[in-house]
């Protein structure tokens, strides 16, 4: 077998995998299925019957015990409809459920990397538009099709019984009818896929600017957000109508084949009837079978033809539950540590800027307890080293450990266990100041006491008890409701109640008013105490109170020691740095003296 079948073949299994665990249902949906199709095939018979009878029988008592018969049958039918058409449709729901479910977990086992790729708005999308589609085929579709052979397979034996000769003019158009369906089967896979790209793109765009909601009304960009969006979209109608024409080339051709064949039928079963070899019910249930016969063929064909687009559009979902990090045992060894972490020749590249290294060669290290500031300009790759001491990403060379112990993809979450992280634009959830404080510990639930506690050295507490809900404030999209100051004094308990033994302060303070900071400045040297903290910032109140500090430049370390010692080396960059930040913080007073 060629490696091109093999991965389609690989590609029909993963879809039709999905059906596991519902065996079931979809058992009894096809039993009743079969009992709706007998009845289907029973009604040409009867009518046949009823046509070719209706003036040889002299009492008509007879035409009501048909009837009778005949809606008995046909409430039977409706019954069983119902009851099939409820067994698929909602395991089609129970499916799409579980997959949405799988893509989920799929992609927060992702790592970090993958974000840098993928827009959150084309994410979303796959969880919604992509995993949607399966229920229109993988339930409903494959149900539809299955009555439809079923059918197919009925009809054409009742055919064969009524009339051989008749029926070799569907020798023809069902073979044809199955071949076109399973030509354009193949060529829709591409057209689908592109349709599902320029949809996501649609979605990506949106996220974009819903996100950035207040930047586009601050600089009245809305002309430009709907410029784009419309861009967007009129792509992806580009392509859905292209889609839509090569379909319609295709029922179009399928149509006049089918209308055809009924002709031919006609004046073939006409000259039968003038021989005396058919009768007329038999010509009018030889008819209604070959319309059963032919719309079951193109059903057939139709569901082949929705199956390889749902192929090429689902193509994105399954590649991503493939590629998704194995989930760690639960019952994993929890690694205490005690906050010692070196970095040993460590390089690194982004994988989207593979080329360029944002670290060479950095080799350092920290005792437990210490404080050190990471200083340098803008990408100097003061960030970087927080990523990677996060284990967002792994070293291209060197390596990271954490009292001797190697960082690895396999005990990266027992690591991370021990680090927090407080940011400059502190990451809050759109729930309550309770949730978002809880959601430092993973694994358990947080009693009240704790949350409280936790707010209260982190000089949260009074604010929040002034709320009228209190802990139970909702603080919207990102914190919205609240300010800077607030957000990270929450986001400063949120680590104090994770009670880290290695701390991470990212610019923490830097976009904050005087008073605030003061405020944030004294929640921080309260969850600094005692542990190993590596501050990222700019201030030269911030950085003056680091144990050590080391100087970044181009992903080097070009200097490192205490504030005293740095500033003794007037040639150095650190010494350029905090000139100019004590000049820049002069000019500003002298403005402020001269504006009072």
């Amino acid at each position: 077998m060629s490696k091109p079948e093999s991965a389609n073949r690989s590609r029909h299994y993963k879809r039709f995998m999905l059906l596991q665990g519902y065996g079931a249902r979809l058992m009894l949906g096809l039993v009743i299925m079969l009992l709706t199709v007998v009845i289907q095939l029973s009604y040409p018979k009867a009518l046949a019957y009823f046509i070719d009878n209706i003036k040889l029988q002299q009492d008509s008592s007879w035409y009501s015990t048909f009837a009778i018969v005949m809606l008995l049958l046909l409430s039977v039918q409706a019954v069983a409809t119902a009851m099939r058409y409820y067994c698929f449709e909602s395991t089609g729901y129970m499916i799409v459920s579980k997959v949405r479910q799988q893509v989920y977990n799929a992609m927060l086992s992702q790592p970090i990397g993958f974000y840098d790729k993928h827009n959150v708005g084309e994410l979303t999308n796959r969880l919604s538009a992509d995993v949607e589609i399966l229920h229109d085929t993988l339930t409903m579709g494959l149900a539809i099709s299955l009555r439809a052979a079923l059918t197919f397979v009925g009809g054409v034996v009742m055919l064969l019984l009524i009339s051989p000769a008749l029926s070799l003019m569907l020798v023809f158009f069902v073979p044809l009818s199955l071949y076109l369906g399973r030509w354009v089967g193949r060529r829709i896979t591409q057209r689908a896929n592109a349709m599902q790209q320029q949809q996501a793109l649609c979605g990506k765009v949106a996220h974009e600017h819903f996100s950035n909601i207040r930047l586009v009304h601050a600089f009245n960009q809305q002309k430009t957000a709907r410029s784009a969006y419309a861009s967007a979209t009129d792509s992806a109608l580009n392509v859905s109508v292209a889609c839509a024409k090569f379909f319609a080339y295709f029922h179009g051709l399928t149509s006049f084949l089918t209308y055809l064949t009924l002709l031919v039928t006609l004046w073939f079963g006409a000259t039968l009837i003038s021989s005396g070899s058919l009768s007329i019910g038999e010509l009018t249930s030889f008819i209604l079978y070959a319309g059963m016969v032919t719309s079951a063929a193109s059903a057939i064909g139709d569901f082949w033809t929705e199956w390889m687009r749902t192929i090429g559009a689902t193509d994105r979902v399954f590649d991503i539950i493939t590629t998704a990090t194995p989930e760690e045992p639960a019952q994993q060894t929890p690694l205490v540590l005690a906050g010692n972490v070196s970095f040993d020749n460590v390089s690194f590249a982004y994988p989207e800027r593979s080329t360029q290294r944002a670290l060479q060669h950095i080799s350092f290290t920290v005792n437990a307890g210490e404080k050190v500031a990471l200083v340098g300009s803008s990408g100097a790759g003061k960030s970087t080293i927080a990523n990677m001491i996060l284990g967002f990403y792994m070293p291209c060379e060197g390596c990271i450990t954490f009292d001797n112990i190697t960082m690895q993809p396999s005990n990266v979450k027992c690591v991370r266990d021990n680090i927090a992280i407080v940011e400059q634009e502190p990451s809050l959830f759109s729930g309550s100041i309770y949730d978002n404080i809880a959601f430092a510990v993973a694994g358990r639930e947080v009693s009240a006491s704790e949350i409280v506690k936790a707010a209260e050295l982190a000089n949260a507490d009074e604010f929040i008890q002034r709320f009228p809900d209190g802990y139970h404030t909702v603080v919207g999209d990102r914190g919205v409701q609240l300010s800077g100051g607030q957000k990270q004094r929450i986001a400063i308990a949120r680590a104090l109640l994770r009670n880290p033994r290695i701390l991470i302060l990212d610019e923490a303070t830097s976009a904050l008013d005087s008073a605030s900071e003061a405020k944030v400045q004294q929640a921080l040297s309260t969850l600094m105490t005692g542990r190993t903290t590596f501050i990222i910032a700019h201030r030269y109140s911030t950085i003056v109170e680091a144990d050590r500090i080391l100087v970044l430049s181009d992903g080097h370390i070009v200097q490192h020691g205490s504030h005293t010692e740095l500033m003794l080396q007037q040639q150095g960059l650190y010494f350029r740095l905090m000139v100019n930040q004590l000049a820049q913080n002069a000019t500003a007073g002298q403005r402020i003296a001269n504006a009072v």
